[in-house]
């Protein structure tokens, strides 16, 4: 294996650097955090060992037929919004104390679904807590926002979300931001990141070094795949729904079934 200054280098060097792959970084470069003992009595593997364990046999869900980003095995994914949204959803869980079961039984979890619209969609927070919810009837976990990108204060909002993701707390910002009605500024966005435990050096200094061209280009593909007119729009397992209550409830059923038989 790599050695993690070498594993860096690349990154820097390739000019394919994904802010995931950046976190998994971290996770190798961090001193191990051990955990409570097993009934046996032995301490269990430090969480880089155990992301990997995880991760290593599942494929990006964004149906690419590459691995999830990070992933010991190739070909692994560059990094898109699906694969990032579970790699970041495994290491938060790990640091929030689930077991590596727990987690891995979300991850198998029938259901994904999608939401296409922009941090700065006055719509989005609706949407977003609707989807949530009726997910959650379900026992369905994966709902993965895809943020198109449309505009440069849209734009500015995602690269905010991936330099929080590189340092532990994607989930708390993403929902910092999609409850956030304005202004978009940078100023601003970097006034909520130092709100909620984000050091100002560090993340000025992503924002502007962070490349999220290829996520968003991800993301507009999809979206263009499933013809999607008006945001904020939803697909479950990639295929669009209308966004109503009843709906979206068939079609999260429905899928749930089909992978049942």
């Amino acid at each position: 294996m790599l050695e993690v200054s070498k594993i860096k280098k690349y990154l820097l060097l390739s000019g394919a650097i994904s802010v995931l792959l950046l976190i998994v970084v971290k996770v190798f470069d961090a001193p191990p955090r051990k955990t409570n003992m097993d009934q046996s009595g032995f301490i269990v593997k430090d969480n880089s060992e155990i992301l990997q364990e995880i991760i290593k046999d599942h494929l990006c869900p964004c149906g690419c037929g590459r691995f999830l980003p990070g992933s010991r095995h190739q070909p692994a994914c560059f990094g898109c919004s699906v694969g990032k949204a579970e790699v970041s959803h495994i290491i938060e869980s790990l640091s929030a104390g689930q077991t590596p079961e727990e987690i891995t039984n979300e991850l198998n979890e029938p259901v994904l679904v999608d939401v296409f619209s922009d941090y700065t969609d006055e719509q989005l927070p609706e949407m977003w807590k609707k989807v949530k919810r009726l997910a959650g009837e379900y026992k369905q976990h994966r709902v993965v926002l895809r943020a198109l990108g449309l505009t440069d204060e849209a734009r500015r909002a995602i690269k905010l979300v991936e330099c929080a993701r590189a340092n532990g707390v994607f989930s708390k910002m993403q929902g910092v931001l999609i409850e956030h009605s304005g202004p978009w500024d940078e100023r601003t966005l970097i006034d909520l990141g130092i709100e909620h435990g984000m050091n100002e050096e560090d993340l000025a200094e992503c924002l502007g070094q962070v490349d999220v061209a290829a996520q968003i280009s991800k993301d507009r593909e999809h979206a263009d795949m499933l013809k999607v007119k008006t945001l904020p729009a939803v697909s479950v397992n990639r295929k669009q729904s209308l966004p109503a209550d009843e709906d979206l409830r068939k079609a999260i059923l429905k899928v749930i079934i089909e992978k049942s038989i």
